[in-house]
């Protein structure tokens, strides 16, 4: 399976084997290949998506990707707009697609990097919007739903490096949250 995204997939600044996929795929044994691109849109998803998930042939592909068109293009809807297009792509070559929603923002966010200005207040307010559009698309459409945020409470500091990426005791729940969904689906690859 292949999880697809942007610096929330990736594992920002976490070492190597304290990610969420890898430790998922150690307790589990079902191979998870990260192809998160930190800084990347939805739109850059799309634009790689044939190449790093389409060409892999997995059976399956974990989309997580739209706070960074939150925080640079200040909307969610073209996020929709191209999960949308991303799902239709992958079911139209078979794969099993499953929808991530990350962990929340933590406010104040003590991200720096990139140079833009970013409201990140705005921006938590815009998450949030996006994060309940997920959970309405996923439902009517009947996509399972891989939230992060499901069962857990993200309010202590010390799970986040920044307010927006996860230390790697963050990236360790997010590792239990996705055992737990492997389970319930009963995903053997």
């Amino acid at each position: 399976m292949i999880c697809f995204g942007d610096s929330l997939t990736f594992g920002y600044q976490v070492n190597r084997d304290e990610k969420w996929h890898l430790l998922a795929a150690k307790k589990t044994g079902i191979q998870l290949i990260n192809r998160g691109v930190s800084g990347d849109t939805t739109e850059d998803m799309l634009n790689r998506i044939q190449q790093q998930v389409f060409k892999a042939k997995p059976d399956g592909v974990i989309l997580m990707g739209g706070y960074n068109d939150i925080f640079f293009n200040h909307s969610w809807e073209q996020a929709a707009h191209n999960m949308i297009t991303m799902v239709d792509q992958s079911s139209a070559k078979g794969l099993q697609v499953y929808i991530a929603i990350p962990p929340p923002i933590r406010l104040p966010v003590a991200f720096k990097e990139g140079g833009a200005v970013i409201d990140f207040e705005r921006s938590a307010d815009m998450v949030e919007a996006y994060c309940q559009w997920l959970r309405d698309y996923t439902a009517s459409s009947r996509i399972p739903i891989l939230d992060f945020r499901a069962g857990t409470d993200w309010t202590d500091p010390d799970l986040y490096l920044d307010g927006i990426h996860q230390s790697p005791a963050g990236h360790q729940l997010m590792a239990e949250r996705l055992i737990e969904f492997l389970q319930i689906k009963k995903i053997e690859l």
